[in-house]
């Protein structure tokens, strides 16, 4: 499943303009809202989200812990893209409205994968410090 060349545009625009203005109003936002439409959808995560899932919790735990003050050691660049896309995954309003079955979360999907590439040598370190 797939979205057009212009939804992609569009969604990636409208992320892009989001991450501008992120305060940390929105990082606490995205940090409580990313945490509970993740625990909705664990059992049964989107199908089109599988491959990111993992990746997309990483995320949201980034956030959490950030926050928290648990883990500070990470630019507000990556902060900000971070919480401009789980801003946009958990709206159900965006590109394509999630309600709309199977290809609701697609467009959500282009916006988890550009920021993937944005952060991933943050989450990378964020992942390593988990761990430890």
């Amino acid at each position: 499943m797939e979205i057009n060349k212009e939804q992609e545009a569009l969604a990636k625009k409208k992320f892009e303009d989001d991450i501008k203005n992120v305060d940390s109003d929105d990082v606490d936002y995205a940090s409580k809202k990313g945490k509970t439409k993740i625990d909705e959808l664990d059992k049964n995560p989107p199908s089109v989200l599988m491959k990111v899932w993992n990746d997309l919790k990483l995320m949201i735990n980034l956030i959490i812990d950030y926050v928290k003050g648990d883990y500070t050691n990470v630019p507000w660049n990556t902060i900000a893209a971070i919480t401009g896309a789980i801003i946009y995954f958990v709206s159900p309003i965006d590109v394509i409205p999630d309600f709309i079955p199977v290809v609701g979360y697609v467009d959500d999907l282009t916006v988890i994968k550009f920021t993937l590439d944005l952060v991933s040598e943050d989450l990378i370190k964020y992942k390593q410090w988990k761990n430890n």
